[in-house]
C-alpha cells in the first residue's frame, strides 16, 4: 500500500515558453503517474491533466512511496484541436499555483472550480468561473459548487466514441478517467506495488482515442521522455507541437443595443416531404433593471409577430409574417392554414409544396459556439433548430433565457438544419432581422380549393404577398424607427 503526502507544485511559467518547448520537472523521477479526465458534453471537452513524480521517502526507521512533485493542466478540445489553457492573466499566479477542483457543463456553458492561494492572502480561495471557449475568457460567478447543477457527461465527441489509454478511478464525480504509472524498468519501480507500464521506446505518448466504426484517431496530450539511462529515471515531459497555448482572460461586457430583435422556433409541423416552421419574432426592451445594468434587465416584448417558413430537402422557403400564430394542419399531402392578416381579417389558405421551385438559399457553416439544439424527424428529413430566443445586436448574437440576457456570442446566423446542412432563415438589416429565403409565389392553379372563390386562397398568391409585405413592413419597422 502506498502512502501519499501532500502535493508539492513545481512552478512552470507557460507565458515564457513556446508551444514546442519541453517542460522539464526539477528532478527526474523513477516513477511517473499521468492522470487525465476527458469531460465531454458531446461536442467538445475539457481535459484535466495531472503529472506526478513518485519516489521513495525514507525516515529514521522506514521508507515509503511519496509524491515529490506534481503539475496540473487544463486543456480544451473542440473536436479537432487541443488548447492548453493558461489562467495566469486572470489570477496573476503561475500555473503551478492553481488547482482545478472541478468542472461541469450545463445550460450551454462550461463552469470551472479553481482553488489557489492569492498573493495578498494566506487563506485558500475557492472561485467559480463560467468559461467562454469561444473567446477563451472567464467571468466569476457567485455560486456554491454543491448547488451548481452537474451536467451529463458523454462518452463521445461529435459521434466519435472516447476510448481511454488506461482506466482509472473517478474524478470530479465523473467517468472518462485514465491513470497511468510509467517506469523505465520493473527494477526501477520494484518498491511500488501497483501496475506499471514499461515503455519500449524513448518517447511515451499519453493520449485518448476517438473511434467511429473502423476509424480511429489518437489525441495526444503529452509525451514523456523515456530515454533509457543508467539511473533508470524518467527525464521529463513535453506537449505536442500541435497544442496551442491560449491565455485565459476576463470576459468583457459586450454592449447590447435595445430594442433587441429576437427570434425563436415556436412550433414545427411535419408533412410527408417537409415541415412548416413557425418563428416567434419579437422586439425586446429593458423593463426592470437592477443596478441600471441592461444585461441584468427583465426584458419586455414591444411587438410580437409570427413568421412562417417551409423547409424541404432543397432548403427553406418564406411564407409570410402574421400578427397571430397560424393554425396549421396537414391533410392529403396539402397544408391547410388559418391565417390572421394585418388588416384584421382571417383567411383559410392551402399550400401545396409541389408548386415550389428550387430554393435559392445556400447552406452555411456555423461557428463552433455553445447553443442548445433540438432535432425533429419529418419523413426523410432530420430538422434541427436552436431552442432559445436568439437576438442580434451589431456583430453579436445574444441568447435570451427567461426574458433575460443569458450570454453574448460572436455572430451566429439563425439557421435550420436539414439533413446535416444548415440554412439561414434571417439576416440582420438596420437593427432588425429580415428573412433570407425568397417569398414563394407559385401558380395559384397548383392549389386545390374547397370553398367559394375569394374565401379560400392559396398562401402563395401574388396579391396576398404584396399586401402582407407592405403592411408588415409598415408595422414592424415603423414602430422600431419611431
Amino acid at each position: 500500500m502506498r502512502n501519499v503526502v501532500p502535493l508539492v507544485f513545481v512552478a512552470v511559467m507557460l507565458l515564457a515558453l513556446p508551444v514546442s518547448a519541453t517542460y522539464y520537472v526539477k528532478e527526474p523521477s523513477p516513477l511517473y503517474e499521468v492522470k487525465y479526465t476527458v469531460l465531454s458534453n458531446g461536442t467538445e471537452a475539457l481535459v484535466h491533466l495531472g503529472i506526478l513524480q513518485w519516489g521513495i521517502d525514507c525516515g529514521m526507521t522506514d521508507c515509503r512511496s511519496a509524491v515529490f512533485g506534481a503539475e496540473e493542466f487544463l486543456l480544451y478540445f473542440n473536436g479537432s484541436r487541443l488548447y492548453l489553457l493558461n489562467f495566469t492573466p486572470v489570477l496573476a499566479l503561475s500555473p503551478a499555483e492553481i488547482i482545478y477542483k472541478g468542472a461541469t457543463f450545463f445550460n450551454g456553458s462550461w463552469y470551472v472550480e479553481v482553488e489557489y492561494y492569492p498573493q495578498t492572502c494566506s487563506t485558500l480561495v475557492d472561485r467559480f468561473y463560467r468559461l467562454d471557449t469561444e473567446h477563451f475568457c472567464v467571468e466569476p460567478i457567485n455560486v456554491n459548487w454543491f448547488w451548481l447543477p452537474k451536467g451529463k457527461v458523454s462518452d463521445s465527441i461529435n459521434g466519435w466514441r472516447i476510448e481511454l489509454q488506461s482506466l482509472g478511478p473517478g474524478e470530479w464525480g465523473y467517468a472518462n478517467v485514465s491513470d497511468l504509472w510509467i517506469a523505465l524498468s520493473e527494477s526501477a519501480s520494484k518498491w511500488f506495488s501497483g501496475p506499471i507500464t514499461v515503455p519500449k521506446s524513448s518517447v511515451f505518448p499519453v493520449y485518448f482515442t476517438l473511434e467511429r466504426g473502423d476509424l480511429k484517431r489518437n489525441v495526444t496530450l503529452v509525451y514523456l521522455n523515456t530515454t533509457n539511462n543508467s539511473k533508470g529515471l524518467v527525464q521529463g515531459f513535453w506537449f505536442p507541437s500541435k497544442i496551442k497555448i491560449v491565455n485565459v482572460t476576463v470576459c468583457r461586457d459586450v454592449g447590447v443595443r435595445f430594442p433587441l430583435t429576437v427570434v425563436k422556433v415556436d412550433g414545427v409541423w411535419k408533412g410527408n416531404e417537409g415541415a412548416l416552421i413557425v418563428i416567434d419574432y419579437e422586439y425586446l426592451s429593458p423593463g426592470m433593471c437592477p443596478e441600471e445594468n441592461p444585461l441584468n434587465c427583465t426584458l419586455i416584448p414591444d411587438m410580437v409577430a409570427y413568421y412562417l417558413f417551409y423547409v424541404s430537402s432543397s432548403g427553406p422557403y418564406f411564407l409570410g409574417a402574421y400578427p397571430e400564430e397560424p393554425a396549421v394542419r396537414f391533410e392529403n399531402n396539402v397544408w391547410r392554414l388559418k391565417l390572421h392578416l394585418w388588416n384584421g381579417s382571417v383567411e383559410n389558405a392551402t399550400f401545396n409544396p409541389s408548386c415550389l421551385n428550387a430554393s435559392n438559399v445556400s447552406p452555411v457553416k456555423l461557428p463552433n459556439v455553445s447553443l442548445s439544439w433540438k432535432t425533429v424527424d419529418a419523413g426523410r428529413l432530420a430538422i434541427r433548430y436552436p431552442v432559445e430566443f436568439l437576438g442580434f445586436s451589431g456583430n453579436h448574437t445574444v441568447v435570451i433565457t427567461n426574458s433575460m440576457v443569458k450570454k453574448v456570442l460572436p455572430y451566429v446566423p439563425f439557421t435550420v438544419g436539414i439533413n446535416g446542412k444548415f440554412y439561414p432563415l434571417f439576416r440582420p438589416s438596420n437593427g432588425t432581422l429580415q428573412p433570407v429565403p425568397q417569398e414563394v409565389n407559385p401558380d395559384l392553379s397548383c392549389f386545390p380549393t374547397e370553398s367559394k372563390p375569394g374565401k379560400n386562397k392559396g398562401i402563395c398568391g401574388p396579391g396576398v404577398f404584396l399586401l402582407l409585405t407592405v403592411i408588415s413592413s409598415l408595422f414592424l419597422f415603423g414602430k422600431f424607427e419611431g
